[in-house]
């Protein structure tokens, strides 16, 4: 019996990249089943779960090779090149957890469940959402080729989860971290997890910026 909030979602398995909701991200995709899933979900204009590879070396993954949390995507655009790779422009909207694999072929295809952040926040949410946006704008700071349109983005996002989700996005950080992030579902625990990293890329960028003034010194 489907729980409260199931539903089927075409799957893509990506390698080394975390699809965030509320984040827009270009997909490159030129496997056999990934592309049969990419072109269903146009033609039906379906959304896509999108799902990381634990080991990016295997290059026909099965369900015992992704992980469990994934987002949930719209296709914003998708262009099929000459050279057989197809790109696509994808939209996160929402977090959810694979129930079950329902088919494998042509693509796979997966029972989940959706993981939505709660509407409201509470005063403990609220205060770290403030937090992690200031420290946020002084990272951009840091950062000479920030684009200014990031900084807008960021000061303008209200949503306490989804405020996490884009920052952690746009940080260099490792993809299994970033995966850490998407399967964090209480918004607490996600913010501190999200500051936590960073408080860390504000060090290593303000040494950075340390050393380079030395060095001109010099």
């Amino acid at each position: 019996m489907a729980e409260q909030g199931d539903t089927e979602l075409i799957i893509l398995p990506v390698r080394d990249m975390v699809m965030l909701p509320g984040v827009v991200l270009p997909v490159a995709v030129n496997r056999p089943r990934s592309t049969a899933a990419a072109q269903e979900a146009v033609r039906t204009r379906a959304k896509i779960g999108f799902l990381l590879q634990k080991d990016s070396g295997i290059d026909d993954p099965g369900p015992q090779d992704l992980y469990q949390a994934g987002t949930a995507a719209n296709i914003a655009r998708f262009v099929a090149a000459a050279d057989g790779v197809h790109h696509l422009i994808a939209q996160g909207e929402e977090r959810f957890e694979v129930r079950e694999f329902v088919s494998t072929q042509p693509f796979l295809k997966a029972r989940v469940t959706l993981r939505p952040d709660p509407e409201t926040a509470s005063r403990e949410v609220e205060a770290r959402a403030l937090y992690l946006r200031y420290r946020a704008v002084e990272a951009l700071q840091l950062l000479p080729q920030a684009p200014p349109e990031l900084l807008s983005t960021i000061q303008s996002v209200q949503a306490p989860g989804l405020l996490a989700d884009l920052v952690v996005s746009v940080m260099d950080i490792k993809s299994a971290e970033k995966q850490e992030i998407l399967e964090t579902y209480d918004l607490t625990a996600r913010l501190d997890r999200a500051i936590a990293l960073l408080n860390k890329r504000i060090e290593v960028l303000k040494l950075s910026r340390d050393i380079g003034e030395k060095t001109r010194e010099a």
